[in-house]
């Protein structure tokens, strides 16, 4: 379905955005079924051109990679079939290159049968150019095979020529996305609403562009003007039509070699966005989200469309999959709201970070803006509060029992720890390095283990006692935190196994590391562990067994119900950076989240937010955040429970000229 997600201020889009596939809601007392015009039921269709034109002066090389990549990403996840996809390039039958002819004769295929539901899709990749009209106006244009050896504009396709055969025949209900990785495309639609600021960068491949033939040249003093004069705002108000371009009028689309091929920047920062984004994109986001793909690059992408409120709708129809009908039931369920929030500086020792409170306030901020907490259900316990709630330990474990006391079903609690994380030896026998992790209150300089929380102690005072139906979300920014919670399934495999290198942490202004040496006495792996495996690794069923606490929550009856969700800001063996970050001294991995957040709208599956935060620090840092709950439905969860994206405030620019 294609459903409005919520539109950037009141606009006609008649109804709101709801996480439930093809449900809008206007309140949250009243839902209605989005129209049925809003909607993808019917029959997708796609003409992808992509031109290289082998072996003239012309030549490209990453066109035709752009249609195969592109046919990749509609079959494997926008719905679309093979026999419903038309493939114009030179590396198929000579019947199918795309000569002028039969690039419009495939648009005019796109349309047969067309009805209300259809989606139909183009996507053209070669030169653009410029063509001077008999009225003297500058109009842009396509650049067929055929362009090199036949006379313009003949041979040539121009944007009047598009809006009479791509736009002009559009029928209502059916939608329509046109991509243009081309040269001087920024208004080769002219459609009233525009999104087309500038930005800067340095950075030319090859260009997309082919200079016009002589006889019908720019002239350099002729103002760039398209037709768009006589596109009328709203003319096309009814048709649901969108529009990429992959630069502005006066600019070059690149032919580049990005990520191992041949490619046009613009389909490669596409792609890229909507993969980075598990291919779920409102048509602007996605747009900032191609533009911060194409840093480093001249061009300047552009989006243009019908109609305000369709710049909130979902790229090709497709919404984020929605949890099952037990997850939704169970996000509805409105109870209090509680948090607690720990960051510790340690300041004036020789342990002292910088980060760790300015991690509570990003913390504070983001619950009470966006999720819905208030102050007065806030506890926060740092250095700069008053000294009854500095973090000391006994103060941590009572700030754990006040945010447990009380608790019901329907309650959100959240927990954040932003601090120096450690190990001390395990005495236990069930660790298999010997080491149990731990995190480090304000008077850790005093004997440990008696002042420090083990992760023992965190399942004691905090998972153990959750009632059924309570949902608890803990963030743990510090060293070593990788299965600080050791629940039953994680989400915690390094980034070389998901196609990333890893890399050396790369310091901005400053960078540190939140891990706290532990006192010699309790340094070293406890003999008795190492006994108990009878090595100093053990095997991977003994690590299953013996990690931490989690041979006590393997068993479902114990913990299958518990709603708990647990985000560290690396693994065991790891240090989490305490950095200096968007003009900030703040955690690595709590920018990293915040940030994804705030790109997501603030609505983000837990699984999808660990995928994200992970590429936010891939290569700039060496952690590698884990994420672990008890049942593995609940990593298609929401965050906190917020499955509707928000209102995003943008300047608009829609009128026509």
């Amino acid at each position: 379905p294609l459903c409005c997600k919520l539109p950037r201020r009141p606009a006609p889009c008649p109804a709101q955005h709801s996480g439930a596939m093809g449900v809008c809601h206007g309140s949250p007392a009243s839902r209605a079924e989005c129209p049925a015009n809003m909607r993808v039921f019917g029959r997708r269709r796609a003409v992808l051109a992509g031109l290289n034109y082998r072996g003239t002066s012309a030549e490209l090389r990453g066109c035709i990679n752009d249609m195969t990549n592109q046919k990749s990403v509609l079959q494997e996840h926008y719905g679309f079939s093979e026999k419903d996809i038309l493939m114009l390039h030179e590396d198929q039958p000579k019947d199918k290159w795309p000569y002028k002819a039969r690039i419009m004769e495939g648009i005019r295929w796109l349309y047969e049968g067309a009805g209300p539901g259809d989606l139909l899709f183009f996507h053209y990749s070669g030169h653009g150019s410029q063509f001077q009209t008999a009225d003297g106006v500058m109009a842009d244009c396509l650049c067929p095979l055929d362009c090199l050896e036949r006379p313009w504009p003949g041979s040539i396709i121009l944007d009047t020529e598009i809006h009479q055969a791509l736009y002009d025949p559009l029928a209502a209900g059916v939608k329509v996305v046109a991509i243009f990785d081309c040269c001087h495309s920024g208004t080769v639609a002219n459609l009233p609403v525009k999104r087309d600021l500038h930005v800067s960068g340095e950075h030319a491949p090859k260009a997309r562009y082919l200079k016009a033939p002589a006889m019908v040249g720019v002239k350099e003093t002729q103002a760039l003007a398209g037709i768009r004069r006589g596109v009328l705002a709203g003319q096309r108000q009814d048709h649901q039509l969108w529009v990429f371009s992959g630069c502005q009028d006066n600019q070059t689309s690149a032919d580049a070699y990005v990520d191992g091929q041949f490619q046009g920047a613009f389909t490669w920062a596409m792609i890229k966005a909507l993969r980075g984004d598990v291919w779920n994109q409102t048509y602007i986001d996605l747009l900032d989200q191609i533009r911060a793909n194409l840093k480093g690059y001249t061009q300047v992408p552009a989006l243009t469309t019908t109609s305000e409120p369709y710049l909130n709708y979902w790229y090709c129809g497709r919404e984020p999959e929605a949890a099952s009908r037990e997850v939704h039931a169970v996000d509805r369920e409105v109870g209090r709201r509680k948090a607690l929030l720990i960051g510790i500086n340690y300041r004036r020792s020789r342990n002292e970070l910088r980060g760790c409170i300015n991690d509570v306030a990003t913390y504070r901020e983001l619950l009470i803006k966006h999720y819905g907490f208030k102050e007065s259900e806030m506890l926060i316990l740092t250095e700069d509060e008053s000294r009854e709630n500095w973090p000391y330990k006994a103060r941590i474990v009572e700030g754990m029992q006040w945010l447990m006391d009380g608790a019901r079903e329907g309650d959100t609690l959240f927990l954040s720890y932003s601090g120096h994380g450690s190990q001390m030896m395990d005495s236990t026998g069930t660790e298999p390095s010997g080491m149990s992790q731990c995190i480090c209150p304000l008077d850790c300089n005093k004997p440990w283990p008696e002042h420090i929380i083990l992760d023992t102690e965190i399942h004691t005072h905090l998972y153990d006692s959750l009632p059924d139906g309570v949902k608890l979300t803990c963030v743990f920014d510090c060293c070593h935190s990788g299965t600080v919670a050791n629940l039953e399934y994680n989400r915690d495999l390094h980034l070389a196994a998901q196609g990333f290198e890893e890399v050396p942490a790369v310091p901005e202004r400053y960078h540190g590391a939140r891990y706290m040496e532990p006192p010699r006495d309790v340094s070293q792996p406890h003999s008795a562990s190492i006994l108990a495996l009878g090595c100093g690794r053990g095997s991977p069923a003994q690590f299953k067994k013996a990690s931490g606490f989690r041979n006590a929550v393997a068993d479902q009856k114990l913990y299958g119900n518990r709603h708990l969700w647990v985000l560290s800001g690396c693994q065991d063996d790891q240090t989490s950076a305490d950095a200096f970050v968007s003009c900030m001294y703040q955690g690595a991995f709590t920018w990293a989240l915040a940030s994804t957040l705030q790109s997501q709208r603030y609505a983000a599956k837990y699984e999808t937010l660990l995928t994200q935060v992970r590429a936010k620090l891939a290569g700039r840092y060496s952690q590698v955040p884990a994420l672990s709950t008890t049942r593995r439905a609940y990593f298609d969860r929401f965050f906190l429970g917020k499955s509707a994206p928000e209102l995003a405030i943008r300047k608009h620019c829609c009128a026509a000229k």
